[in-house]
């Protein structure tokens, strides 16, 4: 299984990410620098411990960036190892 870094370093080219601890939360911003536009995700404790709701949680942001012009690919992303913030 792949961490979430490498997930998320797998969506650049063309994806930007910033992940921001927030209490029992992540914060997880998606840009794409090409058409100027970013998505944000606040990922709870049960998403990031669950690998397939992170999978989701993702896909739904690299979508929502796609409708607002971005090149970013639409892929199925490889297992993630869960996380624990706690």
């Amino acid at each position: 299984m792949a961490s979430i870094e490498e997930v998320l370093d797998s969506l650049d080219p063309p994806l930007k990410h910033s992940c921001e601890r927030q209490g029992s939360s992540l914060r997880l911003v998606l840009t794409d620098p090409a058409v100027h536009q970013s998505v944000e995700r606040r990922l709870t404790p049960k998403e990031l411990q669950n690998s397939l709701a992170f999978q989701m949680v993702l896909l739904y942001a690299v979508n929502e960036i796609r409708g607002l012009g971005s090149h970013a690919k639409l892929e199925v992303l490889p297992p993630v190892d869960p996380i624990n913030l706690d």
